[in-house]
């Protein structure tokens, strides 16, 4: 069964942005978010610079959820993911720290994620950046999957980093990408950000997504990309098939 791909309509895409340089990055409030218990739901932060680098630039996650990404350059974006079980009453907002010394603004997802694998977490990597060119990710492997029906997730984000030209942030997802979905624009000034979503779901091992749709004038950019893993996969017995079911729908 393939995780079903959220969109904005159904109320499983919120997002905001952050038009300041504080440390605590702070969500847009789940009460507007469609989720069920059980659901996966991922929060991200884009922001535009830290004087860290990967693994250091987020800290702190609140409201329950665990770190499973955090990348940065100190010229380019720095991406920060973590995830939690819903247990269908979320409300409110959720924060982040950013470390170092923080330059422009941030914008920031929650997404809610129905059958997802309920003990395998979500797996980000093949991050890329880019300032003359589109950040194109790297081919993604999650480790210790096989070939299943996984959701895959473009995640892209832009800074605007001169004022010269029109900028124009993230335009969209890499190309059989779906359902895209940005935060706007935080300003139309330098350290400005835009961040970005798109979905595809195939039966792969791996995936290679291809490069984003970006400003690539007066802007950096970078990407990454996400699996989840859908809740029956390859190799999973009757018995353990049942027991999941039965935690997750309450019978």
């Amino acid at each position: 069964m393939f995780p079903t791909i959220p969109t904005v309509g159904a109320g499983r895409v919120i997002s905001n942005v952050q038009a300041d340089t504080t440390a605590t990055r702070t969500s847009p409030n789940m009460a507007t978010l469609t989720r069920n218990a059980g659901d996966l739901l991922i929060f991200i932060c884009v922001a535009y610079q830290t004087s860290v680098g990967t693994n250091a630039a987020f800290s702190g996650w609140t409201g329950g959820f665990t770190e499973f990404h955090d990348s940065a350059t100190a010229t380019t974006m720095a991406i920060g993911m973590a995830h939690k079980w819903s247990d269908g009453t979320e409300t409110g907002t959720v924060a982040v720290t950013q470390a170092g010394t923080i330059t422009g603004h941030a914008a920031m997802f929650i997404i809610s994620i129905p059958a997802a694998h309920a003990s395998t977490p979500p797996e980000a990597g093949g991050r890329a950046s880019g300032t003359t060119s589109a950040a194109d990710p790297t081919s993604l492997n999650p480790a210790g999957w096989d070939v299943e029906d996984t959701l895959w997730m473009a995640v892209s984000g832009s800074g605007e980093d001169a004022l010269t030209g029109s900028y124009t942030g993230v335009a969209g997802a890499p190309a059989n990408y779906s359902n895209y979905a940005d935060t706007g624009m935080s300003a139309d000034a330098i350290g400005a950000v835009e961040a970005g979503i798109g979905f595809r779901q195939i039966a792969a091992a791996s995936e290679d997504a291809g490069a984003v749709t970006i400003d690539v004038a007066s802007a950096r950019n970078a990407a990454v990309l996400v699996a989840i893993r859908p809740i029956i996969a390859l190799g999973d017995d009757p018995l353990t098939l049942l027991t999941r079911k039965a935690g997750r729908y309450g019978f």
